[in-house]
């Protein structure tokens, strides 16, 4: 997948597979307004106001300074039996305003002579940029359009919520770097930490990117969250919500995700990482040719700690030929693969919650949870790696909503077949547990507390609760002690 760099091409390898260098998912949404005829009669006009308005305010959620918002509109309407004609309506803040307005498909700042025929509506349509001043926290954009109809003035009012940040764009980190919460920080493009160059991102920061932005690390990333309540976010850049009312803050896919390159390292110890397209990834190549050089030696190396990864729309983690270890987090409603770990890699997963279904922005009917492999295929060229896939789950929940969650596909011709293992775990699967792959394992819905609203706490009844009798973290992901010589499986303990 190219990645937007100057510098390089930066390829995903599933993209690379299939020939592709970019993909791009485009969402349009059109408004079909009505054109209406005039009568050859002369026209009968209401004296009175006679108009009402879908809202009174149109309020549009935080935007960051510079960057424009997703269009909003409301309608006028005719409540009367004969037409109604408007004087005139106006952007009270004229030409200096942040705002723009769009009445019945025109364009501009004052309207004359608007007219509605009877028991009809016309649309108007709004936007708003933002533009920056020196406050740290969000502040109010207030604007209002007038209506001036048979000397009676109404008015809707206009509020937007905006926010300063540190924007990047195409830009790349030279020298090690700290983020600190005194502003968010918006990545546009893509954000590049060079080789030997650390970035470490503190408490409490939110980290947007744009659509189609990607972080590239082939250096060090360091994301330290301390709890749930200072967790690091990382997200897409729409705060506001959709024409059709809908929030932002649910749409997968809005930016490319976080790329751990060959040799790169990270640390990501309560992260919370929403809305992207490939999630984190272990392990990408810039080029074909890199393929040919890669090896355990050379392979990213990163750690997961106490993290969310969710709503992405296609991975929520994914490797090649990385080396991974996550315990304590959470994984759900991802398009294809919840873990996708491909062409070998050595990989730990300790006390995680895995969980996939089909929600209204993502499809979970083929692709399973888990899937790992030993080698990557293009074309007719089969490569096949020295150091194959190994993969341990301990304490884990690996569940969803179809037959197979779990898919291990091996080539004969590498010597060295996967090697998969699930200890006290319980997994949704059709092969038989308690065998070489699954030892000590259950075949049972770990029954979270409600999964259409991402609770996933155990009930008292799961059968995770005391399961687990291997080491596991001495926390779970909401600090509550593990004690004993039990626990329970997954990235929560029983409350």
């Amino acid at each position: 997948m190219y990645l937007y760099s100057m510098e390089n091409r930066y390829f995903h390898p599933e993209i690379f597979r299939n020939k592709l260098t970019y993909f791009q998912i485009l969402l349009s949404i059109g408004l079909f307004l009505s054109v209406c005829s005039t009568s050859c009669k002369k026209e009968q006009f209401n004296t009175s106001s006679g108009i009402s308005f879908s809202t009174d305010t149109l309020t549009f959620d935080t935007l960051f300074t510079t960057l424009g918002s997703t269009t909003r509109f409301f309608t006028i309407r005719n409540t009367q039996k004969q037409s109604i004609k408007i004087s005139n309506i106006r952007l009270a803040g004229g030409a200096s305003s942040s705002y723009r307005i769009n009445i019945d498909g025109d364009a501009g700042t004052s309207f004359n002579d608007i007219e509605i025929p009877a028991k009809d509506s016309i649309y108007v349509f709004a936007e708003v940029t933002v533009n920056p001043n020196a406050a740290n926290l969000p502040f109010i954009i207030e604007d209002s359009i007038e209506f001036l109809t048979n000397g009676i003035l109404q008015q809707v009012q206009l509020n937007a919520y905006g926010q300063n940040a540190h924007f990047f764009n195409g830009d790349s980190l030279e020298t090690d770097t700290v983020w600190d919460d005194d502003l968010p920080y918006v990545i546009l493009n893509y954000l590049q930490i060079k080789p030997g160059v650390s970035l470490t991102i503190n408490k409490g920061c939110d980290v947007y990117f744009g659509g189609g932005a990607a972080l590239l690390v082939e250096g060090e990333l360091n994301v330290l969250g301390t709890d749930t309540s200072n967790m690091v976010t990382f997200r897409g850049v729409r705060n506001d919500k959709d024409i059709a009312d809908r929030s932002y803050d649910d749409f997968p896919g809005q930016y490319s995700g976080v790329f751990f390159l060959r040799g790169s390292r990270g640390n990501l110890e309560f992260l919370n990482m929403r809305n992207s397209s490939y999630g984190i990834n272990v392990g990408n190549v810039r080029s074909a040719d890199e393929l040919l050089s890669m090896s355990i030696a050379n392979a990213p190396e990163v750690s997961i700690k106490k993290s969310k990864i969710y709503n992405n729309a296609i991975y929520g983690l994914f490797g090649f030929l990385g080396i991974i270890k996550a315990e304590n987090t959470l994984i759900y409603n991802c398009g294809k693969n919840l873990v996708g770990l491909y062409d070998g890699g050595q990989y730990q997963f300790l006390n995680c919650t895995f969980y996939a279904r089909s929600s209204a922005y993502v499809s979970h009917s083929k692709d399973p949870a888990f899937f790992i492999n030993d080698y990557f295929k293009t074309g007719e060229t089969t490569y096949i790696f020295a150091d194959a896939a190994s993969a341990s789950f301990e304490n884990c929940i690996m569940y969803g909503t179809l037959e197979e969650e779990i898919v291990k596909d091996d080539v004969t011709e590498n010597p060295t077949v996967v090697n998969l293992t699930f200890e006290k775990c319980v997994v949704k699967t059709k092969t038989p547990v308690n065998t070489s792959i699954f030892v000590d394992t259950k075949q049972e819905d770990p029954q979270f507390k409600d999964v259409f609203k991402n609770n996933f706490n155990l009930k008292a009844t799961s059968p995770c609760r005391g399961f687990s009798t291997i080491n596991f973290p001495p926390v779970d992901i909401n600090g509550f002690s593990r004690t004993g010589s039990t626990t329970d499986c997954g990235a929560y303990i029983f409350q």
